[in-house]
């Protein structure tokens, strides 16, 4: 699952080629929900549009939604089902540009519903198409919604993928992050070894010589009477 708690970096070891599942906030899970909701509700209206036409009258409105519900619904299975089934197939760089089109693609979805049911809020007291006109609008407007959340969660997704590099290369070149020591005197411990230095002598007080030292001279031996 992408819940994780606020406030930290470490990634999951789970995803393929080195690519851990980046931490977002608590409530990601929740807006992925509601993202589901709102995407069926934007298929159920796009194809009551599409069925009410009898294929005699085609927007590219409800069409592009049809298509980006179904778009939709592959990549949040897999961003969902990929990582708890198969993590040795995640791949967060790859999510992320998906995430990136999916919230184009519903910019020009619910855009283009809004525009189609502007137009037939004009002509539809003149050729009942009050039921397309409904569906249009409440695509229209069920999609904008999905834009925005879509918009929140690839906002929050980049920051996790972010802060996911940013503590791997913290981490991964030179000494650790966090693994040089510091000693008694706050000098940082790197194994190498510290000169030495010899104590400089007491001060003496004034007027103090430093008494000499003579050679030491060997006593004669007594000297023997000469006896004839």
């Amino acid at each position: 699952m992408e819940a994780k708690q606020p406030g930290t970096v470490q990634a999951r070891s789970a995803g393929g080629m080195g690519n851990e599942i980046p931490e977002v906030p608590h409530w990601f899970m929740f807006v992925r929900y509601a993202q589901i909701v709102l995407t069926f509700v934007v298929f159920i209206c796009s194809c009551v549009a599409l069925g009410q036409t009898h294929g005699w009258f085609l927007g590219w409105g409800a069409g592009f939604s049809l298509f980006t519900a179904i778009y939709t619904a592959f990549f949040l299975a897999g961003v969902l089902l990929v990582p708890r089934f198969a993590p040795q197939l995640y791949f967060k760089w790859f999510c992320l540009g998906a995430e990136a089109f999916a919230v184009l693609w519903w910019l020009i979805a619910f855009a283009g519903l809004a525009d189609w049911a502007g137009w037939l809020g004009t002509w539809a007291k003149y050729y009942g198409a009050g039921t397309v006109y409904g569906a249009c609008a409440a695509g229209a407007a069920f999609g904008a919604i999905n834009w925005i959340l879509f918009c929140v969660t690839l906002v929050f997704y980049s920051i996790g993928c972010h802060r996911h590099r940013v503590a791997k290369m913290n981490g991964g070149g030179g000494l650790e992050a966090g693994g040089a020591s510091l000693g008694p005197i706050g000098v940082q411990n790197t194994g190498a070894t510290q000169p030495t230095y010899e104590q400089p002598a007491p001060p003496q007080p004034y007027g103090y010589q430093e008494p000499q030292q003579y050679p030491t001279v060997p006593t004669p031996a007594p000297s023997q009477g000469y006896h004839s």
